[in-house]
């Protein structure tokens, strides 16, 4: 039905949006033609592969943490986010780069690397690129790198909580010490100290998977097919309202 309003035309929608829903083989050929070009565009030009290396990490909180269960969520989340702090570290994104070439901190950092969801397991480090091969390659570069940057904190922290003991147990055992004896206590300690990254030294890691990691697509043609045939029929049927509109305005007009 068309009608005037206010000296503007104005089409009534209803019975062209019904015909159009109605029109079921041509939401059909939309879809094909928008999967057909979806496919078509992921084999011209298919995302990067994303490579999974992992890292076992075990907080080890029986141990840890001896004063009851309430707050064990705490430790174990900044536990876990020093953990992330030292696979995102200057340090660590240095070293990668270094090993892998042709790369920059940059690049690793916000084009290249992604990190699981920390947590109390399986670390997932993950690396994408064109190539398969160096996908890989960065992928296991960058779990190896972690790994050892933690056992170097863990060891740290192992050997400055021993020297901590040993001097907890002079001063139990001299408690009369002089200013300057204290001092060349605490001194003993102070190298070491600006060593350690933090990292507790119940916690332990481990590499589970550095060789034949799995590899894949970035994004999966399957996400690419549904979304073509999503755009394409939906497309295809806003252009035949739009056609069966513009119609139905120049039928009303020429009588």
């Amino acid at each position: 039905m068309n009608k005037y309003f206010n000296g503007l035309l104005y089409v009534d929608s209803h019975d062209s949006l019904v015909r159009v829903l109605q029109s079921w083989r041509l939401w059909i050929l939309g879809a094909i033609i928008g999967t057909l070009l979806a496919t078509a565009l992921y084999t011209v030009a298919p995302p990067p592969y994303r490579a999974r290396a992992t890292v076992v990490v075990d907080q080890n909180l029986e141990g840890a943490w001896e004063f009851g269960s309430r707050q064990l969520f705490y430790f174990l989340g900044r536990e876990a986010r020093k953990l992330e702090e030292v696979a995102w570290s200057d340090e660590t994104m240095q070293m990668v780069a270094d090993q892998v070439g042709d790369v920059t901190v940059r690049e690793l950092r916000e084009e290249i690397l992604l990190l699981s969801q920390p947590e109390d397991g399986a670390w997932h480090f993950f690396a994408e690129d064109r190539n398969p091969d160096r996908a890989e390659l960065i992928a296991a570069t960058w779990a190896t790198v972690f790994h050892h940057q933690v056992i170097d904190g863990i060891e740290i922290s192992a050997e400055l909580e021993q020297m901590r003991n040993e001097v907890k147990e002079v001063l139990r055992r001299n408690p009369d010490l002089s200013e300057v004896d204290i001092a060349n206590l605490i001194n003993r300690i102070s190298p070491t100290l600006f060593e350690t990254k933090g990292i507790s030294p119940y916690i332990e890691v481990s590499l589970a998977q550095t060789q034949d990691l799995e590899l894949s697509r970035r994004v999966p043609i399957s996400v690419y097919i549904l979304m073509g045939s999503s755009i394409g029929a939906c497309g295809s049927a806003l252009l035949a309202l739009l056609m069966l509109r513009a119609k139905e305005k120049d039928a009303f007009l020429v009588d």
